[in-house]
């Protein structure tokens, strides 16, 4: 992201925060994180802050889906001390600008108790400055390291780190695949220069080498300049760090330009049907490192899958994940009652156990599982490495 665009979203989130803070101070429960606003008559709102349209659409859906599902089961069995969970839903555009909009319009005039999301990392980054100030419990599946670093207390992940996913899947490649020369190919984000450095400082203890380093933009559809480039150094394999709908068409045209190398990603961005469905023969043995296994033979997926079933949904990774946030802050929503550093403390000391493992957090508000490796084989996803 350029410089100029850093200043703007900086200056927009610093207008926000204090337009939030100012509603926190006038309001009659301010101590109480927003609490007397969240709450219409017998209606907990939580807000969902995702891209709902433009390239990454998909990936909002697939969000808005699981903790669709989540609430309907809570409601069904009887909500929160009998208040139902009323999702509204902000369409972040996967932009950091639009994020701080509708994270701000959640909070001042829906008056949410709490905010699934982001799922890009820029936008959550950008997010958290305002819901943060105003005491509202933020959940995100944002990958950046940096989202370790912000003092936010009120922010928690609910997928696991790069500095968890690049370790484990670069080690792989060094001890598995036995590759020394990587070429990397990423997105233009913060999600993809820190994951890319990451990768980098992990591979100084395994003889690893990057001896490339492009770039594309979020949107792109033609990677033939990078692609061709790569081509000439004679990697071992390209790591990529995208999201699906960008892998698909870089391995497509991998192909059709005769690089025939191994792919390999550091985490499960791209763990959906559509990479296959949109990438067909071209992604076949592309590795990645994920925390969920969709065919896990567990009482959570199992009853996940039936829930996602009767409703006609697809049992997606990302829907799956946002299931399990949504569940987990609806245990700590009854924990902490109306009180904001209640609920606060109950997420940050949370002991869950959820489709996508055990969800506890660091004192970061990270989650610290260990992850699997997997590979696309003959159309679906295998794990070919277990978790330790």
């Amino acid at each position: 992201m350029a410089h100029s665009t850093h200043l703007f979203v900086k200056k927009m989130v610093m207008f926000m925060v204090l337009a939030v803070l100012l509603v926190g101070c006038s309001a009659t429960n301010s101590s109480s994180g927003n609490s007397s606003s969240s709450k219409s008559g017998d209606v907990i709102k939580v807000g969902l802050q995702a891209p709902m349209t433009g390239d990454n659409a998909q990936y909002g859906q697939d969000m808005k889906n699981g903790v669709e599902l989540a609430f309907k089961k809570i409601n069904s069995d009887g909500g929160i001390d009998g208040k139902k969970l009323k999702l509204i839903v902000g369409d972040d555009k996967a932009t950091p600008s639009e994020a701080v909009a509708v994270v701000n319009k959640m909070i001042m005039n829906d008056g949410v108790k709490a905010i699934i999301g982001g799922y890009n990392s820029s936008p959550t980054l950008a997010a958290q400055d305002v819901s943060g100030p105003a005491k509202v419990l933020h959940l995100n599946m944002g990958a950046s390291p940096d989202l370790s670093k912000t003092g936010n207390k009120y922010l928690f992940r609910v997928i696991l780190t790069g500095s968890v996913y690049v370790p484990a899947v670069m080690k792989y490649m060094s001890e598995e695949k036995k590759v020394k020369k990587i070429a990397a190919l990423f997105e233009n984000t913060d999600y993809g220069i820190t994951m890319y450095d990451a990768a980098k400082e992990s591979t100084k203890e395994l003889g690893v080498e990057f001896i490339a380093a492009e770039k594309y933009n979020p949107g792109d559809k033609n990677f033939s300049a990078q692609l061709s480039k790569i081509k000439t150094l004679n990697a071992d394999a390209v790591m990529v760090v995208g999201l699906y709908n960008e892998v698909a068409l870089i391995e497509q045209q991998a192909k059709q330009a005769g690089l025939n190398v191994q792919f390999f990603s550091p985490d499960d961005s791209m763990y959906s049907e559509q990479l296959i469905s949109l990438g067909g023969d071209a992604v076949e043995n592309h590795i990645f490192a994920s925390m969920i296994d969709l065919n896990a033979d567990t009482k959570e997926m199992k009853e996940f899958k039936k829930i996602a079933e009767e409703n006609k949904i697809p049992a997606q990774a990302n829907t799956a994940i946002a299931y399990d946030a949504a569940m987990a802050l609806a245990k700590a929503l009854a924990e902490g009652g109306d009180d904001a550093e209640k609920a606060r403390d109950a997420l940050a000391n949370i002991q869950y156990q959820g489709i996508t493992g055990p969800i506890k957090f660091d004192k970061n508000g990270d989650r610290s599982n260990t992850p699997m490796i997997m590979q696309v084989q003959k159309g679906d996803f295998v794990v070919i490495k277990e978790s330790e």
